[in-house]
């Protein structure tokens, strides 16, 4: 089915349903309908919806994304692996390009024209092609060994390797593996929110994909073969999309697909719901660095999308739109407001008389 949505500074996309007042995004290509939370009714009878800013838009509590942000496992709405930055002066070791892995230790190891050296400044641009280390002035054999993905100053910021593992096997483990499966805080939030007020109205939902995208954009220091690390920001495909090829996507690789079931995603969620993506926020009329206060998501809140922004250091930024309205990046750990989405199944009938504004909107059967 072609794809329809709402842009703009509209009030023809109001709905009622399930005890909760929700405004229409868009269609999805199954043709179901996706909705986004927009708080409980209004008036005299309970049967409008007139919220359009304040708290009273989101759920009751804020949430973090989650309660770390020093990991790029912590984009995730469900996580595996979290390898944490760490930081210490970082002059004066020895630094590689690779290393070679044997009876449980690591050897620092020359390719090509580099060899191991000493770094008395550790800004030095051959750091670019010098990331592991065993944080040693003196020794190039260790049981685990340190990847810096990032140098300021006489700092050096790296996650600890160890079983032979590289830095492609953290990044895999912590962005791509299907092994992802410890909820998110925010996951946890509207699960728990959901568990106590939708699971009556689940046979009205559709088993639509909610995309967390955190496909690779952009290496720099992640990149052992060419990765600048005092340019460490390990940037993911939302940010791409939204600040250098100004292209959308409402498509999602499986493993970060979130679905029930295994046949049209990842088959990872407990219940089917989720949150808008970046994408989903821009054709609605959110814009990066660009203040909004006039289309239908604008609440005057901060509040979490589902898509990852880039992890600088020690630090997971993921998509949120601000207070006002604009598409901005938000520290996974922070506390921001949450309006989950649902998708109504293709087929869905509304009372008659409902016209979608806001005093007299779509009411679900």
């Amino acid at each position: 089915y072609p794809i329809y949505y709402y842009r703009g500074a509209v009030d023809n996309n109001n709905v009622l349903f399930a005890g909760f007042c929700w405004k229409i995004v868009r269609t999805t290509s199954t043709g179901g309908t996706k909705l986004i939370y927009n708080g409980l009714p209004s008036g005299t009878n309970n049967n409008e919806c007139t919220n359009t800013t304040g708290t009273a838009t989101q759920l009751a509590a804020t949430s973090m994304f989650n309660n770390n942000a020093n990991s790029p496992a912590d984009f995730g709405y469900m996580y595996g692996t979290r390898y944490a930055y760490s930081s210490a002066t970082g002059t004066g070791w020895y630094y590689a390009p690779d290393v070679a892995y044997s009876n449980g230790t690591y050897s620092l190891v020359s390719k090509g024209s580099y060899n191991v050296e000493t770094k008395n400044d550790i800004s030095g641009t051959n750091l670019n092609y010098h990331h592991y280390t065993c944080g040693s002035d003196t020794e190039t054999i260790c049981t685990s060994v340190r990847y810096v993905c990032n140098v300021s100053s006489s700092t050096a910021y790296y996650i600890t390797l160890t079983d032979g593992k590289k830095v492609e096997d953290a990044l895999d483990e912590m962005l791509t593996s299907s092994s992802n499966t410890t909820n998110s805080t925010i996951k946890t939030a509207i699960d728990t929110w959901y568990a106590a007020n939708m699971t009556s109205y689940t046979s009205k939902l559709e088993d639509t994909p909610y995309c967390n995208d955190r496909t690779i954009y952009q290496l720099n220091g992640w990149n052992p073969n060419g990765g600048s690390p005092t340019i460490s920001y390990l940037y993911l495909s939302p940010y791409g999309r939204t600040y250098n090829t100004y292209t959308l996507s409402l498509t999602c690789n499986t493993n970060d697909a979130f679905t029930v079931s295994a046949s049209n995603g990842n088959g990872k969620l407990t219940y089917p719901v989720g949150l808008l993506t970046a994408d989903e926020i821009r054709l609605a009329g959110g814009r990066r660095g660009s203040n909004n206060s006039t289309y239908y998501l604008y609440t005057n809140q901060t509040w979490w999308s589902g898509s990852p922004y880039y992890f600088s250091i020690s630090n997971a930024n993921e998509f949120g739109v601000s207070n006002e309205g604009n598409l901005s990046n938000h520290l996974a750990f922070n506390p921001r407001g949450v309006r989950p989405a649902v998708s109504l199944k293709p087929g869905t009938k509304f009372s008659s008389g409902g016209d979608g504004t806001s005093t007299n909107p779509y009411v679900i059967e």
